[in-house]
């Protein structure tokens, strides 16, 4: 009933500091605010026991809605159906929720056409293999390559997020390459943090950036253009995906609309940290 709204608006995300959040979170507040409505915004830290603590103090609150990266698609799932009041997921799709978000799938394979545009031939990966939206990444990084007959050289298997602080990929990748050696002309990161900790590493290694080693991220965050080299990465459509997030969510408490799945398009955005020969930088 209209007349026992709140106007207010649960957010929830993993790291309210990373960038990539960040910037999603203020498209989210600027369109609420212009709605009408507030927002309170909640950390998960991607754990399941506070999410689920934070779904029930907002349910407590009479938020009117919510918007979510959820920890788990399938372990979340009840925690969200309990809410009794419009959810729209955002980055990843739940069954039975409004979902914004990429093809992280397909994410990969622009990066793979990208190297491979780039005169790339021993290519390699940063980031885990073995979840949800990394695994798609990879897995259409791999494909493309593997379709032009590359395989990858090296693949540095990081942790989860959720167990993975960002100087364990520095660590990782400076283990990898005193045991195995670090065979690759490009590289790309699991997400814009992972590839600034590489780049670190490299550096550290005597490795220059792009002339020993080229390096893409995937995000399009801030960090992106702010590290030196500026870094090339898989740009989502951050600002489209908090105010799509919102326009969703506002149709289903206003007109109970059905749940949707609404995925952006991404792309690439080369900068210095893959471009050796090109000038001038290819930026938007």
């Amino acid at each position: 009933m209209a007349g026992n709204r709140t106007n207010i608006i649960g957010l929830l995300v993993p790291e309210i500091a990373y960038p990539f959040f960040s910037e999603i979170i203020e498209s989210i507040e600027n369109q609420a605010f212009y709605e009408g409505y507030s927002v309170i915004i909640c950390n998960t830290h991607r754990s399941l026991d506070k999410e689920k603590n934070i779904l029930a103090q907002l349910r407590q609150r009479k938020v009117d809605g919510v918007i979510a990266v959820p920890v788990s698609t399938e372990q979340s799932l009840s925690a969200y159906q309990r809410l009794q009041v419009p959810a729209v997921m955002i980055t990843k799709q739940m069954e039975g929720f409004s979902s914004v978000y990429i093809s992280h799938y397909n994410g990969g394979q622009q990066i793979a056409k990208h190297f491979l545009n780039m005169g790339f031939q021993k290519i390699g990966y940063i980031g885990p293999t073995k979840r949800s939206t990394s695994a798609l990444k990879y897995a259409g990084f791999q494909q493309y390559l593997s379709a032009n007959r590359i395989s990858l050289t090296d693949v540095i298997e990081c942790p989860a997020p959720e167990n993975m602080n960002a100087s364990l990929v520095y660590q990782l990748v400076k283990q990898y390459a005193a045991n195995s050696g670090l065979h690759c002309e490009a590289y790309l990161a699991n997400d814009d943090i992972t590839a600034c900790e590489a780049i670190a590493a490299f550096r550290e290694l005597g490795y220059a950036i792009p002339q020993d080693i080229a390096i893409a991220g995937f995000d399009n965050s801030l960090l992106a253009k702010e590290t030196s080299p500026k870094l090339t990465a898989l740009a989502q459509p951050l600002d489209e995906i908090g105010k799509k997030s919102v326009e969703i969510l506002l149709d289903q408490i206003n007109n109970n609309t059905k749940p949707c799945m609404y995925e952006l398009e991404s792309r690439v955005i080369a900068r210095e940290s893959t471009i050796r020969f090109v000038s001038p930088v290819r930026e938007n």
